[in-house]
């Protein structure tokens, strides 16, 4: 006989998994900013941005140092369609200890994790763009009318991601380098969920649904007191990858549901964390704005937004 834990129950239109989510109830703090975010009314503007600071570390192969890689990414809805912009910030070593180290080998040119730079280009500082068709959520493109459509109720919505998810194909990457070699559909909901928390101009009825979502998957728990990447105190909810030993924490800002950022800490060892000791952040985002605005891309001189094209800043 099958249980409900391994079969699809089929409520209208969406196949609902029940095994994905539990059903334990949230601590009440968390409850009250989900519930207060659900009934948010937010009036559109012409313009939606969301400004991240992304941060990875790690050790280059065969160095004694580890280096902190910075890129900044807003993610912007104009009249015209999605545009992306990304900016590498700077690539360095880490703590002190670790540029005594870099300079002992010779303080060599540092391109991401690539020691040496031999035939890359350093873009430290210049700004590009692209426009994708979508807006870019854990390996999926979703339209700005997918994103109103999307469930409030956090089961529909997790049935829905994964099936639209199956229609791509494609695999996700969170922030920074992949830590996951295969993404179980926990995982792929997780990093579904950030991306519509910070990717996307996605309703504020959905993100509650998006948190509900994310701390009912299975191992997931609420921190009451975190922080992000620059110090910033919320609620996070966290949550152990299934495959790699690696946990992530989404925090938001306690009084507005709204997300403060993202961190992935070193949980055990991993060829690609060497270097970080356990509890190390490996890799963070840290939303620096977020919402809607008068305000749009600034786009170089000759730069046209059409669909798929990218335009090489200064």
């Amino acid at each position: 006989m099958l249980t409900a834990a391994s079969v699809a129950v089929v409520l209208g239109a969406v196949a609902i998994v029940p095994s994905l989510l539990r059903h334990s109830a949230a601590p009440a703090g968390f409850t009250a900013v989900v519930d207060a975010l659900a009934r948010r009314a937010e009036q559109p503007r012409e313009y939606w941005r969301s400004e991240l600071e992304t941060l990875t570390w790690g050790r280059p192969a065969k160095q004694t140092y580890n280096i902190e890689e910075s890129v900044r990414r807003v993610y912007w809805a104009t009249p015209r369609g999605p545009a992306v912009e990304t900016t590498p910030l700077h690539t360095r070593p880490f703590t002190t200890a670790d540029e005594r180290n870099w300079r002992a080998a010779g303080a060599p040119a540092l391109c991401g994790f690539q020691v040496g730079c031999k035939g890359v280009q350093d873009q430290h500082g210049r700004t590009d763009y692209y426009f994708p068709a979508g807006f870019e959520v854990g390996g999926m493109s979703l339209t700005r009318s997918q994103l109103l459509a999307l469930p409030q109720d956090p089961q529909r919505l997790g049935a829905e991601l994964l099936r639209l998810r199956g229609k791509e194909h494609q695999e996700p990457a969170g922030p920074g380098r992949s830590y996951v070699k295969q993404y179980s559909e926990r995982d792929m909901l997780w990093l579904m969920g950030e991306g519509l928390l910070t990717n996307a101009p996605t309703p504020p009825a959905v993100r509650a649904a998006v948190l509900r979502m994310m701390a009912a998957l299975p191992g997931a728990r609420i921190v009451d007191e975190a922080r992000d990447a620059e110090g910033r105190s919320g609620v996070a909810v966290v949550r152990r990858v299934d495959r790699d030993p690696v946990e992530r924490r989404l925090v938001i800002d306690r009084s507005s549901g709204d997300v403060l950022g993202t961190t992935t800490l070193v949980a055990g060892p991993l060829p690609e964390t060497a270097g970080l000791d356990v509890g190390d952040m490996a890799a963070a985002q840290v939303v620096k704005k977020l919402g809607w605005t008068g305000d749009g891309p600034r786009l170089p001189e000759g730069c046209a937004q059409q669909v798929g094209k990218t335009c090489d800043g200064s």
